[in-house]
């Protein structure tokens, strides 16, 4: 009876300490072969992107730290993730594989949320072309980790993967100003957001010539007070991205273009020219609104194809002769 009582109060004391950030447990008896791909075997060894990428967090729990005695210390093999895993495995049976290992590194999630985490990092492996990870700051990976823990959406998932992707691969960190925005966005943000991203493209602009992505928001005879070329933009979109700090619907650029003189403009895939045939210079608004430098940030990460209808919405609006070339 003595026995039972004292194994209640232990595994009290176990999920009491794990909810709290703490290990405070033996291994006796306990095995665990993880379902998710994560890669360890029995030495703790990690072998999947996912796994590598959330280790290199560096904020795996030590067991034998938080033991209170030296008998619990000794019943506590810490020298492998495997075996932390396995202890939270007793203490929560409930809990999935995922919520295990995240927790085993210090993170507290939902299955949901374990769910988005793994799912982002398992396609980030697949984008990446290098693993430069140890070059990233701790609170880089850490803003990452929390972040892509709530993609509920598969737009924005694909988003957190192809950011993680090219942190990864250049070992250069994204700014904490674009992940926050990105983590507040919902999937009918992130819609909106594709939408605008779509009707993009570069010119050179200012004195240094800096290329820079202008969103196209024109007027045609099929839009009233509510869309944007054609009915493929609507206003809220551009209220929405606004309020979330990607652009600004109250600056935009203007381009001046002098008699027979040109305008070039880019998308990832096709070359655009605006062409001024009239005998005076004439000026240009592509669109009242202007992307910050967070929303320059997903342009860059999104790399999102142009909607082919925008050259004959460009064609029927613009002033000027529109000549459309695909790159090689």
């Amino acid at each position: 009876m003595r026995g039972d009582a004292m194994n209640d109060l232990q595994n009290n004391d176990i999920k009491a300490n794990a909810q709290a950030g703490a290990v405070n447990i033996s291994t006796n008896d306990v095995s665990f072969q993880p379902t998710v791909n994560l890669g360890i075997n029995g030495r703790g060894d990690i072998a999947s992107f996912p796994a590598r990428f959330i280790r290199s967090a560096r904020k795996a729990l030590n067991p034998i730290g938080a033991a209170r005695d030296e008998a619990e210390m000794r019943s506590i093999e810490a020298s492998s993730i495997a075996d932390v895993v396995a202890i939270y495995k007793r203490a929560f049976p409930t809990f999935t594989d995922g919520q295990l290992y995240l927790m085993a590194h210090g993170y507290n999630t939902s299955a949901s949320q374990a769910d988005n985490l793994l799912n982002v990092l398992e396609r980030a492996g697949k984008m990446s072309d290098s693993n430069r990870v140890d070059e990233l700051p701790e609170s880089c990976i850490d803003l990452d980790i929390h972040g892509a823990q709530t993609a509920y959406d598969d737009d924005l998932r694909e988003m957190w993967a192809k950011l993680i992707s090219q942190e990864v691969s250049s070992g250069r960190a994204r700014s904490k100003r674009t992940k926050k925005i990105l983590e507040q966005m919902d999937s009918e943000e992130a819609n909106q957001l594709f939408s605008i991203l779509r009707c993009c493209l570069w010119a050179k602009v200012g004195p240094n010539s800096v290329f820079t992505p202008i969103p196209v928001l024109l007027k045609t005879t099929e839009d009233d007070s509510w869309t944007y070329n054609g009915g493929t933009i609507s206003y809220e979109s551009v209220v929405a991205m606004d309020s979330l700090g990607l652009l600004s619907s109250n600056d935009w650029i203007t381009f001046t273009l002098e008699p027979k003189g040109g305008l070039n403009l880019f998308s990832s895939s096709s070359h655009v020219l605006l062409i001024n045939n009239k005998d005076e210079k004439i000026e240009i608004n592509l669109g009242y609104a202007k992307f910050l430098k967070p929303g320059i940030e997903l342009i860059e990460i999104l790399d999102v194809p142009m909607d082919d209808r925008l050259m004959s919405v460009m064609d029927a609006v613009l002033e000027t002769d529109v000549i459309y070339k695909p790159l090689d």
